[in-house]
């Protein structure tokens, strides 16, 4: 036709994400099964930002990052960077930063900081970073993993580990939900211990 274009641009599809389950609140998912979370709404604003959608699949953290390891989704909204990772992916700016805690029963009386956890049980969550900085050398601790914290935490509360390794805010948020009574969030941050929280692509995807 007359005055039509060359060519029509298609829109380009939504990109292919995924959303853990459980880290509140950047990455949950709601009561109609979708993702939500400050995180998967900040990825949302930024690809509505440039004129994209983007598709969420949920799961275990675990394999949400298998998921973006063989390509199965192009993009997460919440990956913390560490060395362990950078092979495996290409990050953005840091958008947020987060320091972690030790979770032990409201009856401890003998675990106070990181050197504390020698000889100890210590529960993670599979693939957190947390796990990943606990093993980055020897720390004399026995490393318990669970598929998410809420069981992480849960099996505390139960007795069944001396402490949980997690980031701080998301151990207030998990308490507040789960509401254990016997459980708490030490005061004193582990040094050396500090994420910061990017998007991220497979690497060498530009």
């Amino acid at each position: 036709m007359i005055g039509m274009p060359f060519a029509v641009m298609a829109e380009a599809p939504p990109i292919r994400s995924a959303s853990e389950i459980d880290y509140p609140p950047f990455c949950i998912v709601d009561a109609n099964g979708e993702a939500n979370g400050f995180s998967v709404e900040l990825m949302r604003a930024a690809l509505a930002a440039m004129n994209r959608e983007v598709t969420f699949r949920t799961g275990p953290w675990e394999e949400v990052r298998g998921w973006l390891e063989r390509g199965e989704i192009q993009a997460l909204p919440l990956v913390g960077r560490t060395p362990e990772r950078e092979r495996l992916f290409d990050f953005t700016f840091s958008y947020m930063t987060l320091h972690a805690a030790i979770v032990v029963r409201e009856d401890n009386q003998d675990i106070y900081d990181l050197g504390d956890l020698r000889g100890r049980q210590v529960a993670v969550m599979k693939g957190d970073n947390a796990e990943e900085f606990l093993r980055r050398e020897d720390r004399g601790v026995e490393i318990h993993s669970t598929t998410t914290f809420e069981e992480a935490m849960r099996e505390l509360s139960h007795g069944q580990y001396d402490a949980v390794v997690i980031q701080r805010l998301v151990a207030l948020r998990l308490i507040e939900e789960m509401k254990p009574s016997n459980l708490k969030v030490l005061d004193r941050p582990i040094e050396g211990f500090r994420q910061d929280f990017c998007f991220a692509v497979r690497e060498g995807d530009r």
